[in-house]
């Protein structure tokens, strides 16, 4: 019964987690619907770099630096970086093709890889990786061929954004960025539950 009861609890968890997500989406839609402001083509405000390729032999199950390739999770660890920390990332190529990230962390930006950089002073990178998140199914709508779909680099710089002034950005940013912590801290909670169990299990089968 006790374990019954924390698999409801899990379950739950999840479904907090998943309207949460809904949420944040959903408000943030509204907000960049609403926003006035002058639009700008992506490469007007920043410099978009494609990353380099590494041999998977290199790359690790653990380390200091994850890679970003074409993927939503990290195709593996490497010893170097070469994109420093607060960089949005958007996935060149696969399935994933279009997924924007921003990495809080310093990464390896594989040759799968866009990262946003040289952000110019007329925008805050976190409205920008709000706004382009919020854009997110736009952005992967560019993605052209079949077999392993890609975004090209000349289609990318030209998606058009929305710059209100800097107060109006900074303060939706930090809204959104809120909701964001919101849906990490009920992950980390999932996180503990799920451990919680396993200690149970162990305890009890022992």
């Amino acid at each position: 019964k006790l374990l019954s009861l924390v698999d409801e609890r899990i379950a739950t968890q999840n479904k907090i987690i998943e309207d949460m997500k809904k949420l944040k989406s959903a408000i943030a839609k509204i907000l960049f619907e609403s926003i006035q402001g002058h639009t700008v083509c992506l490469s007007d405000i920043c410099t978009i770099l494609k990353g380099q390729q590494i041999n998977g032999d290199c790359l690790s199950d653990t380390g200091e630096y994850y890679v970003m390739n074409g993927g939503i999770e990290p195709s593996g660890y490497y010893d170097k970086c070469n994109v420093p920390a607060e960089t949005i990332s958007i996935s060149e190529g696969g399935n994933s093709c279009g997924y924007v990230q921003f990495n809080a962390s310093p990464f390896w930006s594989g040759g799968h890889c866009y990262t946003l950089n040289d952000i110019n002073s007329n925008a805050d990178g976190r409205y920008l990786y709000h706004f382009l998140k919020s854009h997110e199914s736009a952005i992967m709508k560019l993605r052209i061929g079949t077999g392993l779909p890609n975004i090209q680099k000349k289609d990318l710089e030209k998606f058009n954004v929305t710059l209100p002034s800097m107060a109006i950005q900074k303060s939706t940013s930090a809204f959104l960025a809120a909701l964001e912590n919101k849906v990490i801290n009920e992950e980390e909670l999932l996180g503990k539950i799920q451990a919680q169990k396993q200690y149970f299990l162990s305890q009890m089968f022992i």
